[in-house]
């Protein structure tokens, strides 16, 4: 798949989301969920309150994305 496809995919999950698509925001979670576990380590171990402060705060602010 090519970059511009890729890019066209999120983009649409992203309008999906954003009208509250609980679905479409599972999978944007899954996509970054690297990126959140490593910000959620403290001490170099996952702390899974901060870990899910996170993921709530996406989920959360998701909804008010202006595309």
């Amino acid at each position: 798949m090519g970059v511009v496809r890729m890019r066209e995919c999120f983009s649409e999950l992203l309008v999906k989301a954003i009208a509250g698509d609980h679905d479409a925001i599972e999978e944007i979670l899954k996509i970054y969920a690297p990126l959140i576990d490593h910000h959620s380590k403290i001490l170099g171990y996952i702390d899974e309150d901060c870990r899910q402060y996170i993921l709530m705060r996406i989920a959360i602010s998701i909804s008010k994305f202006i595309i």
